[in-house]
């Protein structure tokens, strides 16, 4: 359900807003050696709490290499919640993949073609104080053609190619403990129905952010991700771990297993603020961070000296309303991991 930029060597951001302005747009230019050039961009109205009467954000962009994504989202505070409505749709075209497992070749891959929609109806409340609670019901649509004529196919465990509709509800609870207001403990679940299964993951992580005065902020995250019934999974949705998934210094979907597990460490330093007008600014900062993850079939197959190991240095800029635009470049045994989205990685 969250959105990212696929691998990009350029970004450039505009804002094109007037003072005291609801509606905001910032438009994207950035470049790709697989994909080509992105044209798209960044569409806000009262991306500000409390979002009344109702807040609205959409992004969208455009690959010459023929990949595109959009993603409108509409948000509307009822009482003491909030609803969403959420629609993704995206195509990447000649997509690699790496197979099944935690090894594999990085100059070994197959490539397809994968379309996918999704529509989200959520609600978020805040029953308890550090307790938030978002859940809703995600519907799934997905088809995979074009497939090259590799052996990697028979390595996954699901072959559902074809056109797969799937349907269910999920939920997600964050909890901040009052005494430790910089940690966070994040539990989510979700379960997809389809002709013939579905699947269903489970998701803990853990997390902290501790900051060292007004500028300098250390944080880290331990994940496990717990994937059940991939056979019946529809094969963009099987579980895997990448540069997509946090592991920034190796391509997206890079390792595959019902088992996915992932730490992450950061020093996030802001280095200059710049004011727009009385209620908006951009932050600039920097971003130094090391990755450990791996995947397995079974939590017994997950052992120390399976962790694929990545380090970098990433830039941040904070946009008018409280958005994150990320940009990560990671080295690791594969080379040059290069990674951009929206808001911090955790």
């Amino acid at each position: 359900m969250r959105r990212r930029f696929n691998p990009v060597t350029l970004l450039l951001l505009l804002v094109l807003t007037a003072p005291g302005a609801a509606w905001r747009v910032f438009p994207l230019v950035s470049y790709s050696t697989s994909s080509g050039v992105l044209l798209g961009g960044v569409l806000t109205h009262n991306a500000v709490p409390p979002f009344r009467p109702f807040a609205f954000t959409s992004m969208a962009y455009y690959y010459t290499g023929g990949s595109l994504y959009a993603g409108p989202e509409l948000l509307v505070p009822a009482g003491n919640a909030l609803l969403g409505l959420r629609v993704d749709w995206s195509v990447d075209r000649e997509k690699k993949l790496y197979g099944w497992g935690n090894g594999g070749d990085p100059d070994s891959f197959a490539t397809a073609d994968i379309e996918v929609q999704e529509i989200t109806a959520s609600c978020a409340c805040s029953p308890a104080g550090g307790l938030a609670l978002r859940g809703g019901l995600l519907a799934r649509h997905s088809v995979v053609y074009d497939r090259s004529a590799d052996d990697l196919w028979g390595s996954y465990p699901s072959s559902r190619f074809g056109s797969t509709w799937s349907a269910g509800p999920w939920l997600d609870a964050v909890w901040s403990p009052p005494a430790l207001p910089w940690a966070s403990i994040a539990a989510g679940g979700e379960v997809q129905a389809a002709d013939g299964g579905g699947g269903a993951e489970l998701d803990l992580a853990l997390s902290a952010a501790v900051p060292l005065g007004s500028s300098t902020e250390p944080a880290a995250r331990i994940r496990a991700v717990r994937h059940f019934d991939s056979a019946s999974t529809a094969f963009p949705f099987l579980p895997s771990l990448g540069g997509d998934r946090g592991l920034r210094g190796y391509a997206d979907g890079r390792f595959g297993g019902d088992w996915t597990i992932l730490a992450n460490l950061e020093i996030r330093q802001r280095l200059a603020t710049l004011r727009l007008d009385d209620d908006y600014a951009m932050t600039f900062g920097i971003v130094l961070f090391g990755d450990a993850g791996q995947a397995a079939d079974s939590l017994a197959g997950s052992r120390w000296d399976r962790f694929h190991l990545d380090g970098g240095l990433g830039a941040r800029i904070g946009i008018p309303g409280g958005g994150i635009l990320r940009a990560d470049f990671a080295l690791s045994p594969d080379g040059l991991g290069i990674q951009m989205g929206l808001g911090q990685l955790f």
